[in-house]
């Protein structure tokens, strides 16, 4: 069974405001006006197949959304620290802290593929100065 949610920006805006809030400041500042395609989301990743062991995402900035795709069985995303074992299906959305909570997902069989919008900490700085580059006009 495939169930399709689609989670847009407004969504997102009027879901979580505060987060959103704090991650739309950097795709606003982009030089040369430029666009994200994961808005407010400063970058993505595209996983295929992949089974990660534990870990945390300690430069990602507020939350991050896993939109899981393919055909597989198994692959269950894990919450250490909150001893949840979660079964996602294509389609799903999952909305955490990934810099806060230790996660790993599980062996899986299959085609398991997954989209991961984030945002990186580290973008605050650009927001403030440009990374030092405040004296150079874009």
């Amino acid at each position: 069974m495939f169930r399709l949610i689609v989670l847009t920006p407004i969504q997102l805006q009027k879901l979580l405001p505060k987060e959103f809030k704090i991650l739309e400041v950097y795709c606003q500042s982009l030089p040369f006006n430029s666009n994200t395609p994961s808005y407010p989301f400063a970058g993505f990743v595209l996983n295929l197949c992949v089974a990660t062991t534990g870990h945390r995402d300690t430069n990602d900035d507020t939350i991050c959304v896993i939109l899981p795709f393919g055909n597989w069985t198994g692959g269950a995303i894990c919450l250490y620290e909150l001893g949840l074992v979660i079964d996602m299906m294509p389609g799903d959305i999952f909305i955490f802290l990934s810099s806060d909570i230790t996660h790993f997902n599980l062996d899986f069989k299959g085609l398991r593929c997954s989209l991961v919008l984030h945002s990186d900490k580290h973008g605050a700085k650009w927001v403030e100065n440009y990374n030092n580059w405040q004296s150079h006009v874009f």
